[in-house]
C-alpha cells in the first residue's frame, strides 16, 4: 500500500503547525494590544481555531490511510499529538484572554459611573464650557493683580463677551452666566477664554492653568487608553485629565463677583 497520502498529510500537518505557531504569536500580540485599546482579536483567534480543526482532520486522515504493515512511526505520531494538544491549549488561553479583555473594558466603564451627575474640573487648553446656560472655570495668578480682563471667543474666533475677573494670588474661580456683551444668552458649547492681567504698575501678569468645570452626563470606553467622560453633547474628556470632582453643592464659588 502506498504511503504517499500519509507523507502528504504529514507535510501538511507540519506546515499547519508552523502556521499555527505564527498565528498564536500574532494572537498573543493582539491580545496585549487589546488590554490597551479594547479592540477585539476575534479575527486572528478564529484563524487559529481554523487551523485547529484542520489539524484534527489531517490527524484522522493519517490514521485512516496508514499502511497496516507499516503503521505511522510512534515517535512522529506522539509528536503530532503533542503539537495538536498545544494548539488546543493555546485556543483555550486565547479565549480566556479575550474574556479578560472584554471584562476589563466593561469594568473600566462601570468604575466611572460614579462620575455621572457630578462636576469635574479639567484642563482644556484655555477652553471653557457653557452648559445649561452657565459656565464655571478657574485660572491661576502668580501674584496679586490690579486688573483682570477676561475675553470669551466663540468657535469662529469672534469675541462674544468681555468682563472683569478675580485678581487674587493663586487659583481664582469664575462663575459666568453665559451671556454676551449685549446681555443675550449664548448657546451651550465650547468657548475659549483669554486672561489679561496687570499689576498696580501696569505690568503684565501671566495667568496659567485654565481649567473648566462641567457636569458629567455619561461615560464611554476610549479608543486608546483610559475611559472618557462626556460633559453634555459638546465635550468629551479622558478621565486621566480630571483634577477634581465636586457635587453640585460643592462647586467652588467665584473668588469675586464678575462685572
Amino acid at each position: 500500500m502506498s504511503t504517499a497520502p500519509i507523507s502528504g498529510a504529514t507535510n501538511a500537518f507540519n506546515s499547519l503547525v508552523t502556521s499555527s505557531q505564527s498565528a498564536s504569536a500574532a494572537v498573543k500580540q493582539q491580545m496585549a494590544n487589546n488590554v490597551s485599546n479594547g479592540v477585539s482579536a476575534g479575527t486572528t483567534a478564529s484563524g487559529l481555531a481554523g487551523n485547529f480543526n484542520t489539524f484534527l482532520k489531517i490527524l484522522t486522515t493519517q490514521l485512516q490511510h496508514q499502511d497496516p504493515t507499516a503503521p505511522l512511526d510512534t515517535n512522529q505520531f506522539t509528536q503530532e499529538l503533542v503539537q495538536f494538544s498545544g494548539v488546543e491549549q493555546q485556543l483555550n488561553t486565547n479565549n480566556l484572554l479575550q474574556k479578560l479583555v472584554d471584562a476589563n473594558g466593561a469594568s473600566g466603564v462601570k468604575s466611572l459611573l460614579g462620575y455621572v451627575g457630578q462636576y469635574v474640573q479639567v484642563s482644556a487648553s484655555n477652553q471653557i464650557l457653557v452648559q445649561n446656560g452657565q459656565s464655571e472655570f478657574s485660572y491661576t495668578l502668580p501674584s496679586v493683580a490690579q486688573n483682570v480682563l477676561l475675553t470669551v471667543k466663540n468657535a469662529a474666533g469672534a469675541t462674544v463677551a468681555n468682563f472683569s475677573g478675580p485678581a487674587a494670588n493663586g487659583t481664582d474661580y469664575v462663575a459666568w452666566n453665559g451671556q454676551d456683551n449685549n446681555g443675550d444668552q449664548l448657546p451651550d458649547g465650547i468657548y475659549t477664554i483669554a486672561v489679561a492681567a496687570t499689576d498696580s504698575g501696569g505690568n503684565n501678569i501671566t495667568a496659567g492653568n485654565v481649567q473648566l468645570i462641567g457636569q458629567v452626563t455619561g461615560v464611554q470606553t476610549a479608543d486608546s487608553s483610559g475611559n472618557d467622560l462626556m460633559l453634555g453633547p459638546n465635550l468629551t474628556i479622558n478621565d486621566a485629565n480630571v483634577s477634581a470632582v465636586f457635587s453640585a453643592s460643592a462647586i467652588p464659588k467665584a473668588t469675586t463677583p464678575s462685572s
